[in-house]
Protein backbone atom coordinates (compact mmCIF):
# COMPACT_ATOMS: atom_id res chain seq x y z
CA UNK A 1 0.00 0.00 0.00
CA UNK A 2 1.35 3.20 -0.65
CA UNK A 3 0.84 5.93 2.09
CA UNK A 4 0.96 9.44 1.49
CA UNK A 5 2.68 10.33 4.21
CA UNK A 6 3.81 13.96 3.46
CA UNK A 7 0.39 14.74 3.89
CA UNK A 8 0.26 14.86 7.48
CA UNK A 9 2.56 16.53 9.70
CA UNK A 10 3.14 13.45 12.61
CA UNK A 11 2.24 9.73 12.88
CA UNK A 12 0.35 8.36 9.43
CA UNK A 13 -1.39 5.29 8.69
CA UNK A 14 -3.21 3.67 5.88
CA UNK A 15 -5.93 1.63 5.45
CA UNK A 16 -7.43 0.03 1.94
CA UNK A 17 -10.99 -0.02 1.00
CA UNK A 18 -13.02 -3.01 -0.13
CA UNK A 19 -12.01 -1.16 -3.83
CA UNK A 20 -8.59 -1.21 -3.78
CA UNK A 21 -8.55 2.64 -2.72
CA UNK A 22 -5.81 3.45 -0.22
CA UNK A 23 -6.46 6.73 1.93
CA UNK A 24 -4.37 7.87 4.40
CA UNK A 25 -5.23 9.53 7.35
CA UNK A 26 -4.11 10.52 11.37
CA UNK A 27 -5.63 9.37 14.42
CA UNK A 28 -5.47 11.10 17.35
CA UNK A 29 -7.43 10.50 21.14
CA UNK A 30 -7.74 6.81 20.72
CA UNK A 31 -8.31 6.52 24.62
CA UNK A 32 -11.84 7.93 24.01
CA UNK A 33 -15.09 6.33 22.81
CA UNK A 34 -16.94 9.19 21.07
CA UNK A 35 -15.48 9.45 17.46
CA UNK A 36 -15.27 12.53 15.31
CA UNK A 37 -14.65 12.34 11.35
CA UNK A 38 -12.64 15.10 9.73
CA UNK A 39 -11.83 15.02 6.26
CA UNK A 40 -8.72 17.05 4.55
CA UNK A 41 -6.51 17.34 1.48
CA UNK A 42 -3.87 17.39 4.14
CA UNK A 43 -3.17 18.11 7.89
CA UNK A 44 -0.23 20.08 8.66
CA UNK A 45 -1.74 23.25 9.65
CA UNK A 46 -5.20 21.57 11.15
CA UNK A 47 -2.99 19.25 13.61
CA UNK A 48 -3.30 21.83 16.62
CA UNK A 49 -7.24 21.60 16.32
CA UNK A 50 -7.15 17.48 15.51
CA UNK A 51 -4.82 17.64 19.06
CA UNK A 52 -7.64 19.86 20.97
CA UNK A 53 -10.55 17.70 19.42
CA UNK A 54 -8.44 14.62 20.47
CA UNK A 55 -8.52 16.04 24.31
CA UNK A 56 -12.23 14.57 24.48
CA UNK A 57 -12.88 12.93 21.21
CA UNK A 58 -10.84 9.81 19.51
CA UNK A 59 -10.24 12.07 16.02
CA UNK A 60 -9.46 10.44 12.09
CA UNK A 61 -7.99 13.21 10.24
CA UNK A 62 -8.28 11.41 6.64
CA UNK A 63 -6.95 12.26 3.27
CA UNK A 64 -9.00 13.50 0.66
CA UNK A 65 -7.78 12.15 -2.59
CA UNK A 66 -7.55 13.22 -6.14
CA UNK A 67 -6.60 10.07 -8.16
CA UNK A 68 -7.24 6.17 -8.07
CA UNK A 69 -10.44 4.27 -9.35
CA UNK A 70 -13.42 6.41 -9.11
CA UNK A 71 -16.93 5.63 -9.72
CA UNK A 72 -19.38 8.62 -9.12
CA UNK A 73 -19.80 10.30 -12.60
CA UNK A 74 -21.08 13.23 -13.13
CA UNK A 75 -23.28 14.35 -16.00
CA UNK A 76 -20.19 15.38 -17.70
CA UNK A 77 -18.51 12.10 -17.71
CA UNK A 78 -15.64 12.94 -15.56
CA UNK A 79 -15.24 11.88 -12.18
CA UNK A 80 -18.01 13.66 -9.64
CA UNK A 81 -14.98 14.26 -7.24
CA UNK A 82 -17.33 16.00 -4.54
CA UNK A 83 -19.18 12.70 -4.46
CA UNK A 84 -16.05 10.56 -4.75
CA UNK A 85 -14.67 12.36 -1.75
CA UNK A 86 -18.33 11.53 0.33
CA UNK A 87 -18.15 8.28 -0.69
CA UNK A 88 -14.65 7.36 0.26
CA UNK A 89 -14.87 8.74 4.05
CA UNK A 90 -18.24 6.84 4.16
CA UNK A 91 -16.08 3.49 3.08
CA UNK A 92 -13.73 4.38 5.40
CA UNK A 93 -16.08 4.91 8.14
CA UNK A 94 -17.52 1.68 7.28
CA UNK A 95 -14.14 -0.16 7.10
CA UNK A 96 -13.41 1.39 10.69
CA UNK A 97 -16.38 -0.06 12.10
CA UNK A 98 -17.80 3.31 12.95
CA UNK A 99 -21.62 2.67 12.78
CA UNK A 100 -22.33 6.71 14.87
CA UNK A 101 -19.97 9.61 14.63
CA UNK A 102 -19.52 13.17 15.15
CA UNK A 103 -18.34 15.07 11.31
CA UNK A 104 -16.03 17.91 11.33
CA UNK A 105 -15.33 19.81 8.18
CA UNK A 106 -13.49 22.97 7.31
CA UNK A 107 -14.27 24.28 4.06
CA UNK A 108 -13.10 21.65 1.19
CA UNK A 109 -13.01 19.07 4.21
CA UNK A 110 -17.05 20.01 4.84
CA UNK A 111 -17.80 18.17 1.38
CA UNK A 112 -17.59 14.90 2.29
CA UNK A 113 -18.97 15.43 5.56
CA UNK A 114 -22.64 16.87 3.80
CA UNK A 115 -22.14 13.63 1.02
CA UNK A 116 -22.60 11.32 4.51
CA UNK A 117 -25.05 14.23 5.93
CA UNK A 118 -27.32 13.70 2.85
CA UNK A 119 -26.66 9.66 2.14
CA UNK A 120 -26.12 7.92 4.82
CA UNK A 121 -27.73 10.38 8.01
CA UNK A 122 -27.94 7.17 10.31
CA UNK A 123 -24.45 7.09 10.78
CA UNK A 124 -24.13 11.28 11.89
CA UNK A 125 -24.63 12.41 15.00
CA UNK A 126 -24.31 15.97 14.50
CA UNK A 127 -22.03 17.71 12.18
CA UNK A 128 -19.60 21.09 12.70
CA UNK A 129 -19.54 22.61 8.77
CA UNK A 130 -16.70 25.38 9.77
CA UNK A 131 -16.36 28.14 7.17
CA UNK A 132 -18.19 26.73 4.31
CA UNK A 133 -21.80 25.76 3.33
CA UNK A 134 -23.95 24.88 0.72
CA UNK A 135 -24.69 27.46 -1.51
CA UNK A 136 -28.81 28.08 -1.19
CA UNK A 137 -28.43 32.14 -2.71
CA UNK A 138 -26.50 33.08 -5.84
CA UNK A 139 -23.04 34.47 -5.16
CA UNK A 140 -22.65 38.11 -4.15
CA UNK A 141 -18.87 38.62 -5.35
CA UNK A 142 -15.98 36.33 -6.56
CA UNK A 143 -13.08 38.01 -4.05
CA UNK A 144 -11.99 34.56 -2.98
CA UNK A 145 -11.19 33.08 -6.17
CA UNK A 146 -9.95 37.10 -7.56
CA UNK A 147 -7.30 36.81 -4.65
CA UNK A 148 -6.23 32.72 -5.28
CA UNK A 149 -5.60 33.91 -9.20
CA UNK A 150 -2.93 37.25 -7.56
CA UNK A 151 -1.15 34.39 -5.96
CA UNK A 152 -0.46 33.15 -2.59
CA UNK A 153 1.13 36.76 -1.05
CA UNK A 154 -2.47 37.99 -1.97
CA UNK A 155 -4.55 35.14 -0.80
CA UNK A 156 -2.47 34.38 2.49
CA UNK A 157 -2.71 38.28 3.27
CA UNK A 158 -6.57 37.84 2.97
CA UNK A 159 -6.35 34.32 4.62
CA UNK A 160 -4.87 35.19 7.76
CA UNK A 161 -4.55 37.58 10.26
CA UNK A 162 -1.13 37.87 11.20
CA UNK A 163 0.96 36.99 8.53
CA UNK A 164 4.41 37.16 10.14
CA UNK A 165 3.53 34.12 12.43
CA UNK A 166 5.14 31.76 9.78
CA UNK A 167 2.02 30.99 7.69
CA UNK A 168 4.18 30.95 4.58
CA UNK A 169 6.17 28.33 5.72
CA UNK A 170 2.69 26.44 6.71
CA UNK A 171 1.46 26.41 3.40
CA UNK A 172 4.74 25.59 2.02
CA UNK A 173 4.95 22.65 3.80
CA UNK A 174 0.98 21.69 3.01
CA UNK A 175 1.43 22.37 -0.72
CA UNK A 176 2.06 18.84 -1.70
CA UNK A 177 0.48 18.40 -4.78
CA UNK A 178 2.25 15.68 -7.03
CA UNK A 179 2.46 15.94 -10.72
CA UNK A 180 0.18 12.85 -10.93
CA UNK A 181 -2.76 15.42 -9.41
CA UNK A 182 -2.46 17.92 -11.82
CA UNK A 183 -5.06 16.51 -14.29
CA UNK A 184 -7.97 16.55 -11.47
CA UNK A 185 -6.70 19.77 -10.18
CA UNK A 186 -10.22 21.20 -11.91
CA UNK A 187 -11.64 19.44 -9.60
CA UNK A 188 -10.42 21.62 -6.22
CA UNK A 189 -12.14 24.60 -7.67
CA UNK A 190 -15.33 22.66 -9.27
CA UNK A 191 -16.48 20.60 -6.23
CA UNK A 192 -14.28 21.59 -2.82
CA UNK A 193 -15.99 25.17 -2.36
CA UNK A 194 -19.67 23.80 -3.80
CA UNK A 195 -21.06 21.63 -1.44
CA UNK A 196 -25.01 21.88 -2.89
CA UNK A 197 -23.38 20.21 -6.01
CA UNK A 198 -23.95 16.77 -3.81
CA UNK A 199 -27.95 17.52 -4.54
CA UNK A 200 -29.29 17.54 -8.00
CA UNK A 201 -30.67 20.88 -7.93
CA UNK A 202 -30.10 23.79 -5.24
CA UNK A 203 -34.21 23.42 -4.40
CA UNK A 204 -33.46 19.73 -3.28
CA UNK A 205 -30.62 20.99 -1.31
CA UNK A 206 -32.68 23.13 0.70
CA UNK A 207 -35.49 20.89 1.27
CA UNK A 208 -32.94 18.39 2.90
CA UNK A 209 -31.41 21.54 4.89
CA UNK A 210 -35.46 22.19 5.91
CA UNK A 211 -36.41 18.51 7.07
CA UNK A 212 -33.51 16.66 7.81
CA UNK A 213 -32.97 16.33 11.82
CA UNK A 214 -29.39 16.32 12.14
CA UNK A 215 -27.36 19.05 14.20
CA UNK A 216 -25.59 21.26 12.37
CA UNK A 217 -23.02 23.74 14.08
CA UNK A 218 -21.88 26.85 11.31
CA UNK A 219 -19.02 28.73 11.89
CA UNK A 220 -17.67 31.85 9.82
CA UNK A 221 -15.38 34.76 10.10
CA UNK A 222 -16.31 38.45 9.79
CA UNK A 223 -13.67 39.30 7.85
CA UNK A 224 -12.98 35.72 5.50
CA UNK A 225 -13.83 36.77 1.70
CA UNK A 226 -15.82 33.59 1.18
CA UNK A 227 -18.24 34.45 3.96
CA UNK A 228 -18.84 37.80 2.22
CA UNK A 229 -19.01 36.23 -1.14
CA UNK A 230 -21.59 34.61 -0.55
CA UNK A 231 -23.13 36.36 2.28
CA UNK A 232 -26.48 36.17 1.31
CA UNK A 233 -26.18 32.58 1.29
CA UNK A 234 -24.61 32.33 4.79
CA UNK A 235 -27.01 34.47 6.75
CA UNK A 236 -30.01 32.37 4.64
CA UNK A 237 -28.79 29.77 6.54
CA UNK A 238 -30.47 30.76 9.66
CA UNK A 239 -33.72 30.43 8.54
CA UNK A 240 -33.08 27.43 6.14
CA UNK A 241 -31.81 24.77 8.38
CA UNK A 242 -33.29 22.69 11.23
CA UNK A 243 -31.58 22.58 14.76
CA UNK A 244 -28.55 24.84 13.33
CA UNK A 245 -26.09 27.05 15.51
CA UNK A 246 -24.99 29.52 13.86
CA UNK A 247 -21.30 31.68 15.65
CA UNK A 248 -19.67 34.40 13.67
CA UNK A 249 -16.21 35.27 14.86
CA UNK A 250 -15.49 38.98 14.59
CA UNK A 251 -12.78 39.79 12.92
CA UNK A 252 -11.15 36.55 11.99
CA UNK A 253 -10.59 35.24 8.10
CA UNK A 254 -10.50 32.22 6.33
CA UNK A 255 -7.56 30.64 8.06
CA UNK A 256 -8.66 30.20 11.57
CA UNK A 257 -6.90 26.86 12.04
CA UNK A 258 -3.66 28.92 12.13
CA UNK A 259 -4.98 31.88 13.64
CA UNK A 260 -7.37 30.64 16.44
CA UNK A 261 -7.20 26.84 16.36
CA UNK A 262 -8.36 26.41 20.14
CA UNK A 263 -10.93 28.80 19.90
CA UNK A 264 -12.26 26.62 16.54
CA UNK A 265 -12.14 23.30 18.26
CA UNK A 266 -13.52 24.95 21.34
CA UNK A 267 -16.37 25.95 19.18
CA UNK A 268 -16.84 22.43 17.86
CA UNK A 269 -16.83 20.98 21.71
CA UNK A 270 -19.34 23.30 22.92
CA UNK A 271 -21.48 22.80 20.10
CA UNK A 272 -21.01 18.59 20.09
CA UNK A 273 -21.62 19.04 24.02
CA UNK A 274 -24.98 21.14 23.89
CA UNK A 275 -26.19 18.88 20.88
CA UNK A 276 -25.89 16.03 23.19
CA UNK A 277 -28.08 17.48 25.80
CA UNK A 278 -30.35 19.63 23.28
CA UNK A 279 -31.06 16.76 21.38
Amino acid sequence: MTIEKHKIKGEAKSVELDNGVVLTYCERGEQNEEVIIFPGFFFFTFIPVIERLAEHYHVYGVVMRFNGPTDQIGTDGRTHWGKQWGKDIYEFAVKMGLSRVHLFGKCHGSVPCWYIYKNHPEMVIDFCSFFLAPHLKPANSANWFGLLNQGLPAMMAAAVRDIETGVPKKMEEAHCMTEADIPNMWAIQEYASSSEKLWDCVEDCEHDLRENNIPICFLFGSDDPLFGDYYDSNVYLWQAVKNSRFVMLQGEKHLMEIDCPERVADEALIFFDMASRKY
